[in-house]
């Protein structure tokens, strides 16, 4: 007898797995597992206390529910604190010629994240894309459905918590104005998907994976007076950053990355690991380029063994970090940081009479960057113009290996794809004129005539060869997203010209 799914209609998650449709011949259940139901329920509460414009208080707790952890883990609550002094307003500080205004802050609190797909503290089933056989007639296959993944009902909410002390002030008749925060940010029990080994038979599971620890300094400044007819203002700003991963959950304390990111059967080269930034680049460290086979035959370990034997003339030279008698993955170390420790900028403005003019910009300092703009997995393919310095012969390079069918020197990720990502980027640029202000002898027929001229993206300062040094890769699987740093050939931003009209009646 036919069995059919007809009337197999359900309304309860215990069927969930189960997609109510049938074929077109309405004779199979089809199982795609595609329904996904997720719902999150808040409670928000302030309180807040003023007292004479001077002393500030405000204190919030929220509560939030999701469906997306198993019961007993659904709810987070998130409290913080903040309080100010607004010290200008103290009587021996009512007169002062120094300081126009003058607050001190300070602030606590958490918030909640529960960004993860619904349902990870269980094992789902994933249908539809396996076949089985029953029985011993061959070619009759049976469409059936696999776990997808391994459960962990244990998964609850990651928590960022940061800690803020700072002030604002403004001097000089308020001309200058300065703000300053010394901050600590940090996110426990973070939710990661966390790779393991093939051999487990599904996917990893989400995990809560440790904590991420940021710690800095951001100070910013802004000057603004007028001479006659002429008007200026000057703002920058800077901040200092250290970024540090800790308490992951593992047993080797590292959250590996994933493989086949940088091109076809690419491996691990970044990683999140415990007393490290978070994302470091973890590879091979070189020394330069085999120039001739004597120094191939010299390169030995403390115990006279030569190290890369199969080494040719021209190929790379990998640094034997950890001292034994062979060149291999335990050799593999930190070869680079893709978050920077200063992130900067700053802004120019100005105008006279009918003129005006202004410019801004920013930048980092202290990253680095990877960059594979080239599938290594091939012999074939486009390299960029930095292989025209390649080796061919002694002394020709001692940076850029010779280049080989089998690409022996490219497809063991190493400091030769690593560069320093400082940067200053010239933003915009826009001088005007504004018709309207000039002097005429009669009324002008509008309150504004002003034609202006543009540049944005003018240049950026850089000593990267790559098109474009400010990136913001990720990683391609949307559930590990702390990869950033690496350049796989995105289309630059283009430097744009504009000339504009701007009119007011």
């Amino acid at each position: 007898m036919k069995q059919t799914n007809a009337d197999s209609v359900f309304n309860d998650l215990e069927h969930a797995w189960l997609d109510n449709t049938t074929n077109k011949d309405g004779a199979k259940m089809s199982m795609k597992g595609s329904k996904y139901e997720n719902k999150l329920m808040s409670y928000f509460g302030r309180l807040n206390y003023n007292y004479r414009e001077t002393y500030l208080l405000s204190a919030t707790l929220r509560a939030d529910g999701s469906s997306k952890f198993a019961p007993g883990n659904q709810w987070g609550y998130f409290p913080s604190v903040s309080a100010g002094w607004i010290a200008s307003n103290e009587e021996f500080l009512k007169d002062s010629k120094v300081f126009n205004f003058l607050k001190f802050r300070g602030s606590w609190g958490q918030v909640g994240n529960q960004s993860i797909r619904p349902f990870q503290y269980l094992a789902l089933v994933k249908s539809n894309t396996t076949n089985y056989t029953f029985g011993n007639e061959e070619g009759v296959l049976t469409p059936g459905a696999y776990l997808e993944n391994l459960a962990n009902p244990s998964l609850k909410w990651e928590t960022s918590e940061q800690i803020d002390l700072g002030f604002d002030a403004r001097f000089l008749d308020n001309a200058l104005s300065v703000n300053f925060d010394v901050y600590k940010k940090t996110n426990k029990d973070w939710l990661i998907l966390a790779p393991i080994l093939a051999t487990a038979g599904a996917n990893p599971p989400f995990i809560n994976g440790g904590d991420v620890v940021n710690k800095g300094v951001e100070l910013s400044l802004n000057y603004q007076n007028k001479i006659g007819d002429f008007n200026y203002s000057i703002s920058a700003n800077g901040a200092y950053n250290k970024n540090t991963v800790g308490q992951i959950p593992t047993s080797d304390g590292i959250i590996h990355g994933l493989s086949n990111e940088l091109y076809d059967n690419a491996g691990e080269f970044y990683r999140a690991e415990n007393g490290h930034p978070l994302g470091y680049f973890w590879g091979y460290k070189t020394g330069g380029v085999f120039q001739n086979q004597a120094q191939i035959d010299n390169y030995k370990s403390a115990n006279g063994v030569v190290l890369q034997p199969n080494a040719a003339p021209g190929d790379i030279i990998y640094v034997n970090t950890n001292g034994d008698d062979k060149i291999d993955a335990s050799d593999k170390t930190s070869i680079g940081n893709p978050n920077p420790d200063f992130t900067y900028g700053f802004s120019l403005s100005a105008s006279y009479k009918a003129f005006d003019f202004s410019l801004n910009a920013n930048g980092v300092a202290g990253n680095q960057i990877v960059q594979s703009y080239r599938n290594q997995a091939g012999a074939y393919g486009n390299y960029t113009s930095a292989i025209l310095g390649r080796w061919h012969g002694e002394g020709s390079s001692n940076t850029m290996p010779r280049v080989t069918e089998d690409n022996r020197n490219f497809t063991q990720f190493s400091d030769l794809y690593v560069q320093d990502g400082d940067f200053l980027r010239i933003n915009t640029v826009t001088l005007g004129f504004d018709l309207a202000k000039m002097k005429q002898s009669k009324p002008f027929f509008a309150s504004q005539f002003r034609l202006y001229f543009s540049v944005l993206n003018l240049y950026t300062f850089t000593k990267y060869d790559g098109m474009d040094p400010e990136i913001g890769f990720g990683s391609s699987n949307t559930d590990q997203k702390f990869s950033s740093g690496v350049d796989v050939g995105y289309y630059p931003r283009p430097r744009t010209f504009m000339m504009g009209l701007n009119v007011k009646l």
